[in-house]
């Protein structure tokens, strides 16, 4: 058999659909002539409909070697290019194969150009795809400057310095910056979790230079003698905070001690003692004291001949102290801004003065179970007063609020009052002075709160002498908290919130600036259960919870 019956045999079997036997005559012809490219470009053709198409492209490439002039082989290498994806490679050999063709030739002309534009439209997808990719996973963060990084870092972990440790286990480039910079790592926080090996690693990671020392209660005392071993090495002249309980405290006092840098402690910024009995004046300096805060938790009292030293204070937190509380002590205090009285017993304030104090930097007041609270606030003048919260107080509430509110205050935004005796009169006449008032708190007082809503919502007049407004009184109170009232009826409730809904004329029409941003009416069993879905849609936050499930026990 000849090569020339062998491909026309092959061509037949082509069309007729007989791939394989096809696929055996283009065999046997080029086995017979070597030379011809129409054979090797039929195998091809061949191979591309059996899916071999790595076999396709080599006869192809063969048909370009043997006729280098001619447009078929280039035009097949490209349409297997194009299944292959190879885009690239595809737009090549459709350009060689446009200029190899007639210029008459525009049917094969037409096939190429659109065989052209199919692959420029595929490599387009695969470009975006691959665009959309790189954004999702490309690390953006990465290009950003050291410095940049570390500020970012540096926010997160002022917020909470635990985020130094996750921040750490992201990957690698994080670690590296945030275990080089000793800034992450100025927080020290003991707990019962590895104290020993964690005051270690932060002390070397910080270049000694601990910013801040915790220490909770949960430390077990047997770990004590390690961790002070270890901060002896601590440069002591940058700690600036210092939170400790009882013993820890006192062992870390004669640590100092032995060490004659009990001064440091007029250095520090901020302290916070639980449960230190009083303090020992041995190892406090009798010195000006850089101290701005200082909480006193539990059984902890401080020196009295060391007010006086504490003459840059700013927040003074005193909770569960004993059961009096000097003047003198805010006498020492000019700076103060933040006072909060909280005791579990009844309170007594000792010591009188010959003029209220000007205290023109108080901003908030808290004050729990003071037995008399006009003793205290009677004796300040806080004219600049933001926040002020007296519960359980047990006499004189009413004439301790007036002293306080004696003229409008338009500073004032939060009122909160509870388990008190108080009359209502008093606190309708208090808060027709407060205009700016945001918050109110009226917990657990019965006689009060619906003569207080009623006005709130400008149903009642104003109390002598008051100033008359134009508008609703505290036109920009946002939350309302009068749980535990029992006497609250739900019709004060609904007045106060259908006051709020409405738009007054001359005023400005953006009423969802003037409505309640939240109620809570918990505990008051007067509240009619039908009318709760009402107030849910009036108000963003509304919260009506009868009784709690251990009240529900006891009364079952």
């Amino acid at each position: 058999m000849s090569w020339k019956e062998a491909f026309e045999k092959g061509i037949a079997s082509f069309q007729d659909g007989k791939l394989p036997e096809a696929l055996l005559y283009m065999n046997q012809a080029i086995e017979l002539q070597r030379d011809n490219f129409r054979i090797y470009d039929s195998r091809a053709a061949i191979h591309e409909k059996l899916g071999n198409l790595k076999a396709a492209l080599l006869d192809s490439k063969k048909v370009i070697d043997l006729a280098p002039a001619q447009w078929q082989g280039y035009t097949r290498a490209a349409r297997i290019f194009i299944s292959l994806g190879k885009h690239g490679s595809a737009m090549k050999m459709v350009d060689l194969a446009l200029t190899r063709l007639q210029g008459h030739d525009s049917k094969h002309r037409g096939k190429l150009l659109e065989l052209r534009e199919k692959s420029v439209q595929a490599q387009m997808a695969i470009e975006r795809e691959r665009q959309l990719h790189l954004a999702k996973m490309a690390y953006h963060v990465g290009k950003l400057p050291t410095e940049i990084l570390t500020e970012i870092f540096a926010i997160l972990v002022d917020a909470n310095p635990c985020q130094a440790v996750m921040l750490s286990h992201v990957c690698g480039h994080w670690r590296r910056i945030i275990v080089g910079a000793p800034i992450f790592w100025r927080t020290l926080v003991l707990s019962n979790r590895h104290p020993a090996r964690k005051t270690r690693t932060w002390l070397e990671r910080s270049g000694f230079r601990i910013a801040t020392l915790s220490v909770r209660r949960a430390l077990s005392s047997s770990e004590f003698p390690t961790i002070l071993a270890h901060l002896r090495d601590l440069s002591w002249d940058h700690l600036e905070a210092l939170h400790a309980h009882s013993s820890f405290f006192s062992e870390l006092s004669q640590l100092l001690s032995a060490m004659s840098t009990t001064h440091l402690f007029s250095n520090l910024k901020q302290l916070s003692l639980e449960s230190c009995g009083t303090l020992d004046v041995k190892f406090l300096p009798i010195r000006e004291w850089k101290l701005r805060e200082l909480s006193l938790v539990g059984r902890t009292g401080f020196p009295e001949t060391h007010w006086q030293c504490l003459t840059q204070l700013r927040m003074l937190h005193v909770r569960q102290l004993p059961t009096r509380f000097s003047l003198s002590t805010l006498q020492a205090l000019p700076l103060v801004e933040s006072l909060v009285l909280d005791c579990s017993t009844s309170l007594k304030i000792l010591g009188t003065i010959d003029h209220p104090l000007r205290m023109i930097r108080l901003k908030n007041i808290e004050i729990r179970n003071v037995e008399n609270p006009l003793s205290l606030l009677g004796n300040i003048d806080a004219p600049f007063l933001t926040d002020l919260t007296i519960f359980g107080g047990v006499s004189r509430v009413d004439e301790a609020l007036l002293h306080i509110f004696c003229d409008e205050r338009d500073n004032l935004v939060s009122l909160r009052l509870g388990s008190c005796s108080l009359n209502s009169g008093t606190l309708i006449t208090i808060l027709s002075r407060v205009p700016c008032l945001e918050t109110l708190q009226i917990y657990c007082i019965d006689g009060v709160v619906n003569e207080t809503l009623r006005f709130l919502a400008g149903k009642d007049l104003l109390p002598p002498r008051a100033i008359v407004q134009q508008s609703l009184p505290c036109p920009v109170l946002k939350h309302v908290d009068v749980s535990r009232c029992s006497d609250l009826l739900t019709s004060s409730a609904y007045a106060l919130v259908k006051s709020r809904l409405q738009i007054e004329p001359g005023t400005d029409s953006d009423a969802e600036s003037r409505q309640l941003q939240s109620l809570r009416t918990d505990g008051c069993l007067k509240m009619d259960g039908e009318m709760l879905q009402w107030f849910r849609s009036k108000v963003r936050y509304f919260s009506c919870v009868y009784m709690t499930k251990e009240e529900a026990r006891q009364r079952h």
